[in-house]
């Protein structure tokens, strides 16, 4: 019997509201329970991807080094850190101990150098005095040979936005100087997803560095940062788009993408404090709160009340290097390092493979 035209009409639009609503259940981004109290991150399946992985290795934590020296079969090059750049532009600091382990295990030695403090105006001093800064380029040099390393690691940064050519051209002479003695010039740049002038990001010029230094790192972190609102350190894709902007204008085979092996905690209303995989779990296990996987994030959440006050965490685990190697895999990269050595969830190593 042939239905009324009114009521075929209305099963019609029944299917489709049920079409509809099943698709956006199935596509929106969801948070998966996998882990809280009781409950066990081995539990989570991993795929292991074979990359060229630097590390910093800090100064200001013995675990990072032990971390290290248990984890060195996986590295090819180790940043530690230490060392800096003063009010007086002269070289201070000691880099964390790794020489021993690294020889050993034929890791290359990339000591990180910084403006102390992250001081904008010793930056500014370096860049724009070109006697100081040929003279932070010599006492590179002898540093780096004296030590016996590999090459550098620079962490310049807040440097001013005019500055940009002069960061350029620094990084040129130190290239001169230090390429012909075969040690590796290597520098790291803050994130962005276009060729910003202006901003934290605004002085790098992505293209002219990867022209001049054997390796761009990329800190594709704090994407929300302590200062700022909660939320994913590195949230997938945002980290794809900076991999389409600088996968256009620096070689793969110079570029090195950064990626958190940290989170943070945030008090409502203050500032948050970075916490370590362990830590984090820590805390969960010790108020009782279930921790959950943001799928569109690749990293772990959850939250808490302490003293009144409400808490929002988030944090790394093992599965959220896998999937950012996997966005790395499909735009034809293979080069990784992690801030920092000691903060990741011990199953990291299933994941990151030494070629």
């Amino acid at each position: 019997m042939r239905r009324p035209a009114n009521t075929t009409l209305a099963l019609l639009v029944g299917v489709s509201l049920i079409v509809i609503v099943v698709t956006l259940y199935l596509t929106m981004p969801r948070q998966e329970p996998v882990s809280g109290p009781g409950v066990n991150f081995t539990q989570v399946n991993l795929s292991e991807y074979r990359v060229r992985f630097l590390g910093w290795v800090v100064d200001y934590d013995p675990f990072s080094v032990t971390d290290f020296s248990n984890h060195s079969g996986a590295f090819t090059w180790v940043s530690p850190t230490g060392l800096y750049v003063d009010e007086e532009y002269k070289l201070g600091g000691a880099p964390a101990d790794v020489t021993s382990t690294a020889r050993n295990e034929s890791v290359m030695i990339l000591p990180l150098i910084a403006n102390k403090n992250f001081d904008r105006s010793i930056v500014h001093g370096i860049l724009s005095d070109t006697g100081v800064r040929d003279s932070v380029v010599d006492q590179i040099d002898r540093f780096v040979e004296a030590g016996g390393y590999d090459g550098v690691n620079i962490d310049f940064e807040d440097v001013p936005e005019g500055d940009r050519d002069l960061l350029t051209r620094f990084m040129q002479l130190l290239t001169e100087r230090l390429r012909p003695e075969g040690e590796l010039v290597t520098i790291d740049v803050p994130a962005k997803t276009s060729d910003t002038t202006i901003g934290w990001a605004g002085p790098y010029d992505y293209q002219a560095l990867g022209q001049t230094c054997d390796l761009v790192i990329l800190m594709v972190y704090d994407y929300h940062w302590s200062g700022g609102t909660p939320g994913a350190v590195s949230p997938l894709d945002w980290f794809e788009d900076v991999l389409r902007y600088s996968s256009s204008v620096i070689p793969a085979s110079r570029l090195v993408v950064g990626i958190p092996f940290y989170g943070y905690d945030w008090p409502s209303g203050g500032t948050a404090s970075g916490v370590s995989f362990q830590q984090a779990l820590g805390t969960a296990e010790q108020v009782g709160k279930p921790v959950r996987f943001s799928n569109a994030s690749g990293e772990y959440t959850f939250s808490y009340s302490k003293g009144g006050v409400d808490h929002e965490v988030w944090f790394q685990g093992a599965k959220s290097t896998e999937l950012r190697l996997q966005v790395m895999q499909r735009y034809g990269l293979d080069q990784v390092a992690a801030w920092c050595i000691g903060q990741e969830d011990p199953r990291t190593w299933e994941v990151i493979v030494r070629p």
